[in-house]
């Protein structure tokens, strides 16, 4: 358990919170620390979502499957974090996604009655707690928004215009074209296709991880509905 102190305190959730007030507040409560080998399932999509996970060691990949059972890569979670904390409360709450270990993982399993139990000892974990809520919510909402747009070019014309900042038009990107590609729920090749063509029409000019917006007027006209 002393390791996982040393990651907690690395955890945005106990932001402002001391090692001794740690110890102090898990001894009070339900925690069970749980090893899981890459390739196992920390929680499945739709499955009631009545503990908190918390990751010390180790990441896992989250992923979305639809209606027609296309599987969409949501994001990689590495330790130390907390999954799936927006949707712990609420009524008929369950995990949005399925969680599986990447690589060996070693969580912190709290029942829900105890992640109750532990907002209401400490005023700064609620308030960590609540922000970390709301940086979530808005990462989905946006990710909701990616995936609201049916064309590959409206998708990479929003992520540019996100990265860019004021009175700059060269761009770093922040992702791989894989990473990328996997946010997006495309494949590879479909989005280096599309950048491509989009260097041809005179919107972008691609060099590796920087991108220079050309033509930024006609990458807004692109993202408006």
């Amino acid at each position: 358990m002393a390791d996982n102190i040393k990651e907690l305190l690395k955890c945005d959730l106990f932001s402002f919170i001391n090692e001794g007030e740690i110890i102090d507040i898990l001894d009070r409560l339900n925690v069970k620390e749980t090893k899981f080998l890459k390739g196992d399932i920390l929680a499945m999509q739709d499955e009631p979502c009545n503990r908190l996970i918390i990751l010390t060691s180790g990441s896992v990949k989250a992923e979305m499957t639809d209606p027609s059972g296309k599987v969409v890569k949501v994001e990689d979670i590495s330790a130390p974090s907390p999954l799936a904390i927006l949707f712990l409360f609420g009524v008929n709450n369950r995990f949005p996604v399925q969680a599986t270990a990447r690589e060996d993982v070693t969580a912190l399993v709290i029942p829900k009655s105890s992640v109750l139990k532990m907002l209401q000892m400490n005023e700064h974990i609620l308030e960590n707690y609540l922000n970390i809520s709301a940086i979530y919510a808005s990462k989905l909402s946006k990710k909701l928004h990616f995936m609201s747009f049916r064309t590959i070019r409206q998708k990479i014309a929003l992520y540019l215009l996100d990265l860019m900042k004021e009175g700059d038009f060269l761009v770093e990107m922040d992702r791989t074209q894989n990473s990328l590609a996997e946010f997006f729920g495309v494949s590879r090749p479909s989005l280096a296709r599309e950048m491509y063509n989009m260097q041809e029409d005179g919107l972008i000019e691609v060099n590796r991880k920087h991108i220079r917006i050309l033509d930024k007027h006609k990458l807004i006209q692109l993202v408006k509905f």
